[in-house]
């Protein structure tokens, strides 16, 4: 398979695209199989970007729940957290 370039011969990833105006575009699929969209005109923090959305995708996150509450969320971050003391997580 070819790999894709970009007009400053960069090679790109899967998922990613870059629109005529010259700003980069990732799409990808969020826990709820619904389509996200993020842009950058910096290839630099767009792969940082890319690589946090990946990270909280395979552990789980979602930032995206609309009937989520502080609480909920705090308490999964809590579970990913491995050797925690109990007072920690009482607190």
């Amino acid at each position: 398979m070819a790999k894709r370039k970009v007009s400053k011969g960069r090679i790109l990833k899967t998922g990613e695209s870059q629109r005529k105006d010259g700003i980069y575009m990732y799409r990808y699929s969020d826990i709820r199989c619904k389509r996200k969209t993020i842009y950058s005109r910096d290839l630099k923090e767009f792969r940082e970007w890319e690589s946090l959305i990946q990270r909280d995708s395979f552990d789980g996150i979602d930032y995206d729940a609309g009937d989520i509450s502080a609480i909920k969320l705090i308490e999964q971050a809590l579970d990913l957290k491995v050797g925690l003391c109990e007072t920690t997580m009482e607190n």
